[in-house]
């Protein structure tokens, strides 16, 4: 089994390469992706007991993706 910061990686470059193909859709809306992000990190700021360090990662990864396209994208500051 992988270590929590390789999943966390590999999350990350599975979400962001969705992110981007998302764009080329016609129903692509930059809302829906914010949206998407305050609830990520709205969920991982729940800090939930029993969390195990694999979740822990994904919600990282995801966030980290979601950071990265909506910077690119100029919907996110520095």
């Amino acid at each position: 089994m992988q270590d929590p910061e390789d999943h966390a990686h590999d999350v990350y470059q599975r979400s962001l390469s969705t992110l981007e193909e998302r764009t080329a859709q016609k129903d692509f809306d930059i809302d829906i992706v914010e949206a998407e992000y305050q609830a990520l990190t709205t969920y991982q700021g729940h800090g939930w007991v029993g969390r195990n360090a694999y979740k822990d990662a994904e919600i990282e990864g995801q966030i980290d993706a979601y950071q990265v396209f909506l910077y690119r994208y100029g919907n996110l500051k520095a």
